[in-house]
């Protein structure tokens, strides 16, 4: 038997890693934290935008997901699971505080559009600066969507999350999904009009 903190544990699937967690091994679920650590603080910080409160709420995500890992039914992907209850404890934090959430930054994280425009705008600094005017532009843009909109437009476009794994991170049908990344759609082109880009 592969012990969890051995350096092969790091190479299993996420299944097995549960599977271990709910039969009490400790060091399984470790291995799962330090996988999905920056990506659960990516989600909380683009829906929060406060660095300090969006790693405590990714850590209580942690927490509350340990916590209810032995009701984990497998009908999704750990990730999905782990997504959702993270997305629902920052729009929760949100509520509590009652205020809007900060701009989203679309820099932070592993972004394939940033990295390509970044690499591509080296040698042109002109390109970099009009790249640079354009996202801080679009990060302003996404912050005055609704939440609701800010959340599944983050992370269907920017997490390059598909439909069905939006829906299953939100608990949303994907009737609504779609609605709602309909809504996101048109407010942010007419905010982007707005600001003639």
């Amino acid at each position: 038997m592969i012990r969890s903190d051995s350096p092969r544990a790091g190479a299993l699937a996420d299944e097995e890693l549960v599977a271990r967690v709910q039969a009490g091994d400790q060091s399984a679920y470790a291995v799962l934290v330090e996988r999905y650590s920056d990506y659960a603080f990516t989600i909380a910080i683009r829906i929060i935008g406060d660095e300090d409160d969006a790693a405590d709420v990714a850590q209580e995500a942690f927490v509350r997901a340990y916590k209810a890992i032995g009701g984990f039914r497998g009908d999704s992907k750990f990730s999905s699971w782990l997504y959702r209850i993270v997305a629902n404890r920052a729009l929760t934090h949100l509520r509590r505080k009652k205020r809007r959430p900060w701009t989203v930054d679309i820099d932070l994280g592993a972004h394939i559009e940033a990295d390509a425009l970044t690499r591509n705008s080296r040698d042109d600094p002109g390109r970099r600066v009009l790249d640079e005017e354009f996202r801080r532009a679009m990060r302003g843009a996404v912050s005055r969507l609704p939440v609701q909109y800010r959340t599944v437009i983050t992370l269907f476009y920017l997490e390059e999350r598909s439909y069905k794994e939006v829906a299953e991170t939100l608990g949303i049908p994907m009737g609504t999904l779609k609605t709602h990344l309909h809504r996101g759609r048109a407010m942010l082109r007419d905010i982007l009009k707005e600001q003639e880009l």
